[in-house]
């Protein structure tokens, strides 16, 4: 089976697993100080706060910019569930906006109708590693008096017009899990310029903490372990190799399928590097003439995996049709949307539709050939 992700990890990684191991000091010491350093160095932020994980991320930067009862958070309805989760757990209240076909990120037109007097933030996620429209909703934010928040889960070393991914709003958030552009396994970081919300972070992500005996506010154990953070060191180093083998590989199979009238490959404006967590395409199923599962299942057969991921719009997830109003309506929430009789119509043409070809950084010519190949013979 061909993979579409690996983790890629190699003796480095081991080594700098058993340095840690062998110094007796797994949480909070100079691997995750460094991690955060070199971290902001990257993305060109002032501030890094490592975490355990995305979700914790996400949830860290929600809390400092204060989202509390009843606060909107607009965000798309089409990504994975944690963003959504992150505002609920503020008892926040999720506000879905469309997406834009032509990137599959957050659509700055429908962003503008979406906004009340309740509305707070914005969380933009950059999508499969295509960075959203930056400067329209930074606009729109501004105009409005609202925070963002990048969600770069997905784009670890993805620019826009020059500048990194999580540089662009007022808080970024990563995640490293295992199929992710660099890994530590499992973990997170929250990227910031503002001082005052990344010492907040610090104490929110150890228990509320100040000094060792003070619990001056509700927090949670969100500390990143030195371990990842020593796994994390070695993968930033290699991040952008890693990316450029991940662009080299999907942009072949972008060429070598964009004759293919049932998939719409990535269209990459000038102004975006794109790192592809995955070489995403759209299925046209009346084109096919089949299923996108058939399809799925047609070139698993051949040895090829598919990756796909949100098959239904976020607004029919049943947590937030049976289980998250009563708990919002208690928490102070109110005005709540009747999320399962939302209907928006990119997400609902792009839900389910939407695969992963392997991309991988060690793919070799061999089976992205194999790849093109399979998608070749369908239809």
């Amino acid at each position: 089976m061909i993979k579409v992700a690996s983790p890629q990890i190699g003796r480095q990684e081991i080594a700098a697993v058993e340095e840690v191991l062998l110094s007796g000091q797994y949480v909070s010491g100079r691997k995750v100080d460094e991690f955060e350093t070199l971290f902001s160095e990257y993305v060109g932020v002032d501030y890094s706060v490592a975490v355990n994980s995305g979700t914790a991320a996400l949830h860290s930067a929600l809390d400092v910019l204060g989202i509390g009862p009843g606060d909107e958070v607009i965000v798309p309805a089409l990504t994975f569930f944690s963003t959504v989760t992150a505002v609920v757990h503020q008892a926040g209240v999720p506000i879905f906006c469309d997406i834009s076909l032509d990137n599959f990120c957050l659509d700055p037109d429908d962003l503008l109708r979406r906004i009340t007097p309740r509305t707070k933030a914005i969380i933009a996620v950059h999508y499969f590693g295509h960075a959203a429209e930056m400067d329209a909703i930074n606009q729109i934010a501004k105009r409005y008096g609202l925070a963002v928040i990048e969600d770069c889960a997905q784009a670890h070393g993805t620019t826009y017009k020059g500048r990194k991914v999580g540089s662009l709003g007022d808080m970024g958030a990563y995640s490293f899990f295992a199929t992710k552009h660099m890994t530590t396994g499992e973990g997170g970081i929250v990227t910031t310029n503002d001082v005052k919300a990344n010492e907040k972070m610090r104490s929110f992500r150890s228990h509320g903490m100040e000094g060792r005996h003070d619990h001056v506010m509700l927090g949670y154990n969100y500390r990143m372990t030195e371990i990842a953070a020593a796994i994390g060191i070695i993968q930033l180093d290699k991040l952008d190799e890693l990316n450029e083998k991940r662009i080299k590989a999907s942009e072949y199979l972008i060429e070598q399928l964009s004759g293919v009238s049932w998939l719409t490959m990535p269209k990459v404006p000038s102004y975006v590097r794109h790192t592809y967590f995955w070489c995403h395409a759209m299925i046209n199923e009346d084109l096919v003439g089949q299923s996108t599962q058939s399809v799925i299942q047609t070139l698993r057969n051949k040895g090829v995996e598919v990756r796909e991921r949100y098959t239904e719009p976020l607004y029919r997830q049943p947590m937030l049709t049976h289980f998250i109003p009563p708990i919002l309506q208690l928490s102070g929430g109110a005005n709540l949307p009747a999320y399962g009789d939302l209907n928006l119509p990119n997400v609902e043409q792009a839900a389910g539709r939407i695969i992963g070809l392997p991309n991988r950084p060690d793919i070799t010519q061999a089976e992205l050939d194999k790849v093109v190949e399979s998608v070749l013979s369908i239809g």
